[in-house]
């Protein structure tokens, strides 16, 4: 039996079972299988980037039931598919159903929207061969329970602990065999070169702003107008620059003559002495 198959008996045991506890479901799956919980809760926790367990896809597939069964038998009385789905406290079962769904028993017998059906999505990564090559090839046979761990560890920590997506891993491990690196070393590797990425950006973005604030510009917008105005970048930029662009001047010449004619004194941290009104001012009068 192939791993996808093995994956897919497993769920429709459950199907079958759904009003078992877990327990029950999952000896249920090992005496038909011979792979236990923990071996599908490992392989559920890599295929869906650590986003869904075993247990958690069991108590989705229980609810996604119980709630087309709302909608399947709008007379059936609430209390009695609570029961059903084993919800004694009708009240907790509406709270289950309304995390769930966003809407709460009632709600969802009135609303013609499809359900969101978590074995489709679990079905969808499973059809992503893409995705799963690299992870099944991972596996000797087909008994999970006799894999070496060690791969999926190290792709759970790459996904949970280090935030790399699925498909990115899925590229790092193809790597990694082609070079005959270790993947939890090359993954590592990699993480620490997006972190130095991020240092290196976030130094850049700190001396943009020192920059911004320097020069008394006033936004991001202006900064991309300004070096492209000029076609420099935007540690070209000077003091002088800036301020004859947001006043219209067209040269530094004007700019030292405006100065001179209104007599200007200007320290450091005060307002820029020199206005639009002054600069159209001074046009005016020096107009040929």
């Amino acid at each position: 039996m192939s791993n996808n198959n093995v994956l897919g008996t497993a769920l429709s045991i459950i199907d079958k079972h759904i009003h078992l506890n877990h327990k029950e479901i999952a000896r249920k799956i090992y005496a038909e299988t011979n792979y236990c919980d923990q071996d599908y809760n490992k392989f559920i926790a890599v295929i869906t980037s650590g986003n869904l367990t075993f247990r958690e896809y069991i108590r989705k597939r229980r609810l996604f039931f119980a709630a087309s069964e709302l909608v399947n038998n709008p007379d059936r009385v609430i209390a009695d598919v609570s029961l059903e789905y084993g919800y004694s406290d009708q009240t907790a079962f509406a709270r289950a159903i309304k995390r769930e769904f966003g809407k709460t028993p009632i709600e969802i017998r009135k609303s013609k929207d499809s359900l969101p059906d978590v074995r489709k999505v679990l079905e969808n990564h499973l059809a992503n061969k893409s995705r799963l090559d690299s992870i099944i090839a991972k596996l000797k046979g087909d008994n999970l329970s006799n894999t070496d761990w060690h791969y999926f560890e190290d792709f759970i920590h790459a996904t949970d602990e280090l935030g790399f997506d699925t498909a990115t891993c899925c590229l790092i491990s193809e790597l990694s065999e082609k070079l005959s690196i270790p993947f939890a070393y090359l993954i590592e590797q990699c993480f620490e070169m997006a972190i130095q990425y991020d240092k290196n950006r976030d130094e850049k973005i700190s001396e943009i702003i020192d920059v911004m604030s320097e020069l008394q510009i006033k936004s991001q917008d202006e900064l991309n107008d300004l070096c492209q105005h000029y076609d420099c970048k935007w540690y070209d930029l000077t003091f002088a620059m800036v301020k004859m662009y947001q006043l219209g001047i067209d040269s530094e010449d004007e700019l030292e003559r405006i100065w001179d004619f209104y007599d200007c004194k200007w320290m450091l941290g005060d307002p820029y002495p020199v206005t639009r009104e002054m600069v159209q001012d001074y046009r005016s009068k020096h107009r040929k």
